[in-house]
């Protein structure tokens, strides 16, 4: 922990470089947007509170290692300030957690999740609690709350930019050969159609980011579980994404670290939501991977759209978190 809180601090002074001249207001309303890199967090608080067994568990919740990478990875880098140092310099940061403690203000544990402060689509969590011991269990309890708000963000922040600088021609293609809609953005402009399949990519040899979509007809509820889902991947990845070598193609991978899955509503739609690894049978390509796949039922299909990453001399967390913000501009028509 102690290494970690070293680097924070050691990044606050590029903070305030980034920050000496970006904020401003334009009829009362902020023009700035957010500063710090994305998946940065910054904790301000009290010093004590913060090396002691509360600020330890915060610390945690925001270091939890990311599921579904090759390599361990945090959720977010993490920065901490003190109550007293965080001037108007730094507080257009895009995520930020305030932790108080204090008996003779607070009853009872509270957090509080409010946004665009003092910047466009800044992520704001507020602690506070009569305790320690109180900052902890409310924590605790809030603690798949507090994780989500900043991913959420930054997924949106992701969806902006691609909405800004979009893929017309491959949106169009999505929605000719497989009727949806995903926000592309415009380095994904490579692509690979099949059967109700559609392969789009930025096609860099350096850190490949992709975005798979197709259909196939719907048999029974066991078409949304995780192994049903997986052969119908491997089937078609094995057809359409061959590897380097002959005879190699992309595959899921099962056994040294099984995909796991999700079910869950999004846009009033049942989802179920795989995430895990994918390598290269026959070769020794891999990376991380994330699905979502949901039921058309008017045209009893399911339909998948999917995010996947190949770079091997890079960390991943921030490359599939950015492509994965596609899948969360899903529109089945």
């Amino acid at each position: 922990m102690m290494k970690r809180l070293i680097i924070g601090t050691l990044c606050v002074s590029t903070l305030f470089a980034l920050f000496s001249s970006c904020t401003s207001k334009d009829n009362g309303l902020f023009t700035t947007t957010v500063g710090g890199n994305a998946y940065d967090v910054m904790v301000v608080g009290d010093a004590y509170v913060w090396k002691a067994e509360a600020g330890r568990c915060l610390f945690d919740i925001l270091d939890e290692d990311m599921p579904g990478l090759p390599q361990a990875e945090p959720l977010f880098n993490i920065l901490f300030l003190n109550t007293y140092d965080f001037t108007d310099i730094v507080k257009p940061m895009r995520n930020l957690v305030f932790f108080d403690v204090d008996s003779l203000k607070y009853t009872e544990g509270k957090v509080k999740f409010s946004k665009d402060r003092w910047a466009r689509t800044q992520a704001i969590v507020t602690v506070t609690a009569p305790d320690q011991s109180e900052m902890i269990r409310v924590l605790k309890e809030k603690k798949k709350a507090i994780v989500d708000f900043f991913v959420d963000k930054e997924c949106e922040r992701s969806l902006l930019y691609f909405d800004r600088y979009a893929n017309a021609e491959g949106k169009k293609l999505l929605h000719d050969k497989l009727g949806i809609n995903l926000s592309l953005p415009n380095f994904i402009n490579k692509s690979k159609v099949g059967d109700q399949f559609v392969w789009m990519s930025n096609g860099s040899v350096d850190a490949r980011l992709d975005i798979l979509a197709y259909r196939t007809p719907f048999r029974d509820a066991k078409d949304m579980y995780l192994e049903r889902i997986v052969a119908k991947r491997d089937s078609l990845t094995k057809i359409y994404i061959p590897g380097p070598s002959e005879g190699s193609y992309m595959c899921v991978e099962n056994e040294v670290i099984p995909p796991v899955e999700r079910h869950i509503l999004f846009k009033g739609r049942k989802c179920t939501e795989v995430r895990g690894l994918w390598r290269t049978e026959g070769d020794f390509m891999g990376g991380p991977f994330v699905s979502r796949t949901f039921v058309d039922t008017l045209k009893r299909e399911t339909v998948t759209v999917e995010a996947f990453v190949y770079a091997p001399q890079h960390k991943k967390r921030n490359k599939i978190r950015q492509v994965e913000a596609v899948l969360h501009s899903l529109e089945i028509e």
